[in-house]
């Protein structure tokens, strides 16, 4: 019975990679296309503005994130341990939360709306726009949590086919409806407002569907299924994750939003650009880092602690290495790729981009131990720490750019001290936390850290040293000498940095039988 289990565990971890796969291959097609599109049409003044929109959605989402975070771990434990009507109590209540959360904040978001220009540097031209644009996008983002609320149940239950399929459908309905509308009529950011809520609305049908077949009959959707207690277990949790939202926002995002205020739309633009990119990256590297995040919470609401740890060491290491691959491809070959994908003239900003993704492996490493101590509900420490950090950031970016002068170097100055900041919260507060709790990863936490810095240095200097014999400025020269380095690079990482039971692990997920 349990090799059975074990047998269906592995083919829907194989599945998941597969759509994992196909979401990656959407994300990169649009992310190659959808931001120089938006940047050709509409100049990098206007399309500074969509960072802007985002940086309110970012604050909002410090509340629902944490709340959907909190979900996932008391439904995914529910479900694990077959208890469908706890299962559904923290469905409903949390659908209740997002609810509630949207009532209180309509008032404050209308002010905050009507006095964007006061709060934002935008042009006067595109003042009118710009709030049109800031209402459709805050309410497709509503739209969206009320969609990964549904989807946190594919989650639990493992379905990541299903979540990349509802990913794909998100990422190209919104490339495409915004090209149909800006060669069906013209060139203005309100389109891409509308075609965030379209998008949203076909996301949130689907999304409800899969729900229905998934969970069938077991979870059941009702207010009277809203439950206080279930809620003060949550808020719990909702609370301290809460807080580590808010330092990720002053550590990872507050930068856009100070550069807007203290030198222009342009600038913000070109950063808002960079940080899409890296976007992009973090969107494809969750072909395999998504993949394990389900396997941890059910190895641990089964009390599997063994499986928990090795599951943790092994994939955060393989996780580490492929995006320090991607990352190292992207810092080697930056002069191009600012070029290419922006146009002439951005490669001057090529050190942004190289800062506004450098931390990227490590992040996307400290994810999957995350998830460790969210599945213990340990998150005070971590957040505390990652709020620490992110006061000193904003203090640090304020101070920077009220008394140094306005030019690009304190604007890269800016970059460098997040970038060291997120470094050690990664590994200080989430590495040596998950050490706390698990004493015997302490070792394979500050190896796997080393491991990544090299290969990534490693990486970043032969894809630099590539990219001064093939100075290629087309897109599919580009291409074709970067993706020879990432299959030199995957091999060499393949053969000589991953142990063989890691190396048997990923040889099994591509196996067809």
């Amino acid at each position: 019975m349990a090799d059975n289990v074990d047998i269906k565990s592995k083919i829907q971890t194989r599945k998941n990679l597969i759509f994992n796969a196909l979401s990656l291959f959407a994300n990169i097609a649009v992310g190659m296309f959808y931001t120089p599109f938006l940047v050709r049409h509409l100049g990098i003044v206007a399309y500074g503005i969509l960072p802007l929109v985002l940086i309110i959605n970012q604050y909002i989402s410090v509340l629902t994130a944490s709340l959907t975070s909190s979900l996932t771990r008391f439904y995914s434990v529910a479900i694990q341990q077959g208890k469908d009507l706890e299962a559904s109590k923290c469905l409903n209540t949390a659908l209740g939360v997002v609810l509630i959360i949207f009532i209180i904040l309509l008032i404050p978001l209308y002010f905050i709306i009507a006095r964007v220009d006061k709060i934002f540097t935008i042009p006067t031209d595109l003042l009118n726009q710009s709030k049109i644009l800031f209402v459709f996008t805050i309410s497709s983002f509503y739209i969206s949590l009320i969609s990964s609320v549904f989807n946190i149940t594919l989650y639990a239950n493992n379905r990541l086919d299903y979540l990349n399929i509802v990913k794909i459908i998100r990422v190209s309905l919104k490339c495409g409806f915004v090209i149909v509308l800006f060669y069906g009529f013209n060139n203005n950011i309100i389109y891409v407002g509308y075609a965030n809520f379209l998008t949203e609305i076909i996301a949130l049908i689907f999304s409800l569907y899969l729900f229905k077949k998934t969970s069938g009959s077991k979870i059941k959707i009702a207010p009277k299924y809203f439950d206080k207690i279930v809620l003060s277990s949550m808020l719990g949790m909702t609370i301290w994750v809460m807080i580590v939202q808010l330092g990720d926002i002053g550590l990872y995002r507050i930068d856009n939003f100070v550069i807007n205020i203290f030198w222009s739309t342009k600038e913000s633009g070109v950063l808002g650009a960079f940080s899409e990119l890296g976007t992009y990256i973090m969107m494809s590297l969750s072909v395999f880092s998504s993949i394990f995040g389900p396997l941890i919470l059910i190895a641990y609401s089964k009390e599997k602690h063994d499986d928990v740890i090795q599951i943790s060491v092994d994939q955060s290491l393989i996780v580490g290495v492929v995006a320090a691959i991607v990352v190292g491809l992207v810092i080697g070959f930056s002069k191009q790729i600012s070029l290419v994908w922006l146009g002439e003239g951005f490669e001057i900003f090529y050190m942004w981009l190289i800062l506004k993704v450098v931390l990227i492996p490590f992040y996307t490493t400290a994810g999957i131990f995350s998830f460790i101590y969210r599945a213990w509900n340990k998150v005070r420490v971590p957040a505390f720490i990652t709020l620490g950090l992110g006061i000193v950031n904003l203090i640090i970016v304020v101070l920077i750019a009220k008394f140094m002068s306005p030019d690009y170097k304190a604007i890269l100055i800016i970059l460098a001290i997040g970038t060291l900041l997120g470094v050690i919260q990664c590994y200080i507060s989430i590495g040596w936390y998950v050490s706390k709790i698990y004493p015997v990863m302490r070792v394979p936490i500050f190896k796997n850290f080393i491991i990544i810095t090299l290969l990534l240095a490693l990486i970043s200097l032969f894809s630099y040293i590539t990219s001064e014999f093939f100075p290629y400025k087309s897109v599919f020269k580009l291409l074709i000498v970067g993706g020879i380095v990432a299959i030199i690079s995957f091999l060499g990482a393949f053969r000589f940095v991953l142990a063989k039971n890691q190396r048997i692990y990923l040889l099994g997920l591509f196996k067809l039988k």
